[in-house]
C-alpha cells in the first residue's frame, strides 16, 4: 500500500515502533565514525603498505558495506542507479590502488545520507508532534445542561460544545450563544483579531481571545479546517514530484554505456580479428579505470553541500540538497502578507486631533486604557507612547473590553472610550471620517482618531526590486487578509500582483495554476501557509513560523532577512551552473583518455591522472560556492 493511500491512517503511520530502526541507525553511525578515525589514522602513524591496505579496506567495508552489496546486487538486476555508481566508484579506486580516494569516496557519500535522513526524520517527527498537539478533548453540552469531557473524535455534527477563553476552536462551528474575538491569523491570514457573535460560523485552529462560546458543531475532526490543512500538506508532499539528482541521471546513461564497452573492448578485436586477448584485456582494464566516475561522485554532492553552507551563511537552512535544483530554477515567487512581508505587528500610521485636547493628553487617555493589553492596537499603543516617553499613565476606573468595538473607562471622571466606527455607531456619534480609524471620545465627543498599518519588514521594497532584475517573471501576494489591507502594502512595496481572502485551499489552488507556467517559490509563516509551502516547488517558512509550515517548508529563514532571497537564488544558480561544468568538463577529459586507450596510446598512469586530477579539479571548483 503506498503511503498517501489512506489519509485517515496517516497518524498510525507515524506511531509505528521505530525502535529497531533507531538502533541499526545508531550502529551504523558508530561503524562511521570508526572509519574516520581509522582513516585519519592512517596518515599520522607509521604502518606499513599491507597494514594500511587492510586499514582501507576496513574503512570502506565498516562505512558502506550495505550500499556495496546493494551495488553489487543491482549489477547483476542490470539497475545502474547511484548505489551502482558508487559501487563500482569505489571497486575501480581500490583495484587502481588509490586507496583513500576509494575511501573519502564512500565516506562523502554516506555522510550525504546520514544527512539526507536526518532532515526526513526530524520532518516526520514534527508532523507527528503537531498531530498529538491538536486539540484532544472537548467540554460537550449533553441534552440536561450537564458539561462532560469528551475526546474530540467522537464528537459529531450537531451536538453542542462549551469554547472558554485562551481555548483553541476544537472543530468548525456555530455559535450558538456569546461574543468574541478570534485569532484566526493561524488559518486565514488576518492580522487583526475578529470579533464573533452569535449564528457566524468560526473555524478550527482559531484561538478564542476573550469570551465564551456556545456553539453548534457543523463539521466533525475528519472534515473540520486543522484537519483538512494537515491532510492538504500531506497531499501536497506526496505528489511533489522529486529532482533527480544529477549524478544518479548520469549514472543510469554513463555507467552501462561504459561498462558494455569495456566488455566490447575486452572480447571483441580477439574474436574478429583473432588478436591477442591479453592485449585488449588490458586496454579494456584501461578503459574502466579511465572512466571511473570519481570525480562526478565526488563533485556533485560536495557542490550542493557547499551551496547549502553558503545559503545558510546568508540566514536560511536547506533541508537536503535535492530541493536546490527546484530553487535555482524557480521563475515565480509568491507571498503570504501578514509574517512575511510584514512583521504581523501594528504601528501608528495617523494621530489625528479634532477637538480641544492636545496629541499628548489624548494618546495618555488612550495609553492608560491599552497598557495592559496584549491586542496588537494595544501593543502600538504602547510602542508610540514608549516612543514619545510618556511614562505617567492615569489610573482607569470602571475598566470594560466591549467585543468587537473597543475598550472604556474613566479617567479623572472623564468617560473615555476607544474604539472603531462601530463605537461610534453605537453612541450615535457623527458619521466617521475614515472607516478604519479607532475613535478617542471623552464624555460622548470625538476628540480624535488614530490609523494604524501592518509594520512592513526592512529592506522589503529593495529586495522585490533585486527580484524583479534577477529575471523573476511574476511576484504575487497571496493573503488571507481583506483586499484593501492587501493593496495598501503591495503598492508600497512594488508587489505588482495580489490574491486576497483566500483560505488554504484557495491559496494552494492559486499555486498550481502558477506552476502551470514554471517553477515557484512560495514564502509564508502560518499554519495556513503549510498546504501552500508543500504545493510550491520551493516552501520557504519564516523564523518563528507555525511549525506545520517549518514542517512542509523545504527551507526554513533563521535570521528573517527575507531581503536576502535574491542572493540565495544566486548562489542556487550558480551552483548548478557548477555542476554541470563539471560534469562537463569530466566527460570531456574522459572521452579524450577513452579513446587514447581504446588505441592502445593511454598508460595506466594517464588512466589515472583523468580520475584523480579531474576530480581534484573539479572539488576545486564546487568549493567556489562558498565564496
Amino acid at each position: 500500500m503506498k503511503e498517501a493511500t489512506c489519509k485517515r491512517c496517516r497518524n498510525c503511520n507515524l506511531q509505528e515502533d521505530t525502535k529497531t530502526e533507531e538502533k541499526e541507525n545508531k550502529k551504523e553511525i558508530i561503524w562511521y565514525v570508526l572509519s574516520i578515525i581509522l582513516f585519519i589514522i592512517t596518515f599520522f602513524l607509521p604502518i606499513g603498505k599491507i597494514d594500511k591496505i587492510v586499514i582501507y579496506l576496513l574503512v570502506v567495508l565498516l562505512s558502506g558495506y550495505q550500499l556495496i552489496i546493494e551495488g553489487i546486487k543491482n549489477i547483476f538486476h542490470f539497475n545502474f542507479e547511484e548505489d551502482t555508481l558508487m559501487t563500482i566508484a569505489v571497486i575501480a579506486a581500490f583495484v587502481l590502488g588509490e586507496f583513500p580516494e576509494s575511501c573519502m569516496v564512500i565516506l562523502l557519500f554516506r555522510l550525504g545520507e546520514f544527512l539526507e535522513e536526518k532532515a526526513v526524520e526530524n520532518s516526520n517527527q514534527s508532523i507527528k508532534n503537531r498531530i498529538e498537539r491538536k486539540v484532544k478533548t472537548v467540554h460537550k453540552i449533553e441534552i440536561d445542561g450537564e458539561m462532560q469531557q469528551e475526546k474530540v473524535e467522537n464528537i459529531k455534527v450537531g451536538e453542542t460544545i462549551l469554547i472558554k477563553p485562551g481555548e483553541m476552536v476544537p472543530l468548525d462551528c456555530k455559535i450558538l450563544k456569546g461574543t468574541s474575538s478570534l485569532d484566526m491569523s493561524s488559518i486565514t491570514g488576518e492580522s487583526r483579531p475578529v470579533f464573533v457573535k452569535e449564528e457566524e460560523s468560526i473555524l478550527s485552529g482559531s484561538i478564542n481571545l476573550n469570551g465564551s462560546l456556545t456553539c453548534l458543531v457543523e463539521k466533525d475532526e475528519k472534515h473540520s479546517m486543522a484537519s483538512q490543512i494537515v491532510d492538504l500538506v500531506y497531499e501536497a508532499t506526496n505528489n511533489k514530484g522529486r529532482t533527480e539528482a544529477f549524478i544518479t541521471k548520469f549514472s543510469k546513461i554513463y555507467t552501462p554505456v561504459v561498462i558494455l564497452l569495456a566488455l566490447l573492448i575486452a572480447l571483441l578485436p580477439p574474436l574478429i580479428l583473432n588478436q591477442e586477448i591479453k592485449t585488449w584485456v588490458m586496454r579494456a582494464l584501461v578503459f574502466l579505470v579511465a572512466s571511473c566516475p570519481c570525480s562526478i561522485v565526488i563533485s556533485v554532492p560536495l557542490a550542493f553541500f557547499s551551496c547549502i553552507g553558503a545559503i545558510s551563511k546568508k540566514g536560511m537552512v536547506v533541508k537536503g540538497t535535492k530541493h536546490i535544483e527546484n530553487l535555482a530554477q524557480a521563475k515565480q515567487i509568491a507571498f503570504d502578507k501578514t509574517g512575511t512581508l510584514t512583521t504581523g505587528k501594528m504601528k501608528i500610521d495617523e494621530f489625528v486631533v479634532t477637538g480641544r485636547y492636545t496629541k499628548e493628553e489624548l494618546l495618555k487617555y488612550v495609553y492608560s486604557l491599552e497598557k495592559n493589553s496584549n491586542h496588537p492596537i494595544s501593543t502600538a499603543i504602547q510602542e508610540q507612547a514608549k516612543k514619545e516617553k510618556l511614562e505617567v499613565s492615569e489610573q482607569v476606573e470602571q475598566y470594560e473590553e466591549i467585543a468587537g468595538y473597543g475598550v472604556s473607562g474613566k479617567i479623572k471622571q472623564k468617560e473615555i472610550l476607544f474604539g472603531n466606527s462601530k463605537l461610534l455607531e453605537k453612541n450615535h456619534l457623527q458619521t466617521p471620517v475614515e472607516k478604519q480609524a479607532n475613535y478617542i471620545i471623552i464624555d460622548g465627543k470625538v476628540e480624535g482618531y488614530i490609523t494604524f498599518k501592518e509594520e512592513i519588514r526592512e529592506n522589503i521594497t529593495s529586495m522585490i526590486a533585486k527580484l524583479k532584475k534577477n529575471k523573476i517573471e511574476n511576484i504575487t501576494m497571496l493573503t488571507g487578509d481583506n483586499i484593501e489591507n492587501a493593496n495598501k502594502i503591495a503598492s508600497k512595496i512594488g508587489i505588482p500582483k495580489v490574491l486576497a481572502s483566500l483560505l488554504p485551499k484557495q491559496k494552494q489552488e492559486a499555486v498550481k495554476k502558477l506552476k502551470k507556467k514554471g517553477k515557484v517559490i512560495f514564502v509564508g509563516d502560518g499554519i495556513n501557509d503549510s498546504p501552500v509551502l508543500a504545493e510550491a516547488d520551493f516552501g520557504i517558512a519564516m523564523k518563528g513560523a507555525a511549525e506545520m509550515a517549518e514542517v512542509a517548508a523545504d527551507g526554513i529563514f533563521i535570521s528573517n532577512r527575507l531581503e536576502e532571497l535574491p542572493n540565495i537564488l544566486s548562489i542556487a544558480k550558480k551552483t548548478i551552473r557548477i555542476i554541470k561544468e563539471n560534469i562537463l568538463f569530466s566527460l570531456m577529459i574522459k572521452i579524450v583518455v577513452l579513446t587514447l586507450g581504446f588505441v592502445g596510446v593511454a598508460p595506466i598512469w594517464l588512466a589515472v591522472v583523468a580520475d584523480t586530477g579531474v576530480s581534484l579539479l573539479t572539488v576545486l571548483n564546487s568549493i567556489r560556492i562558498l565564496k
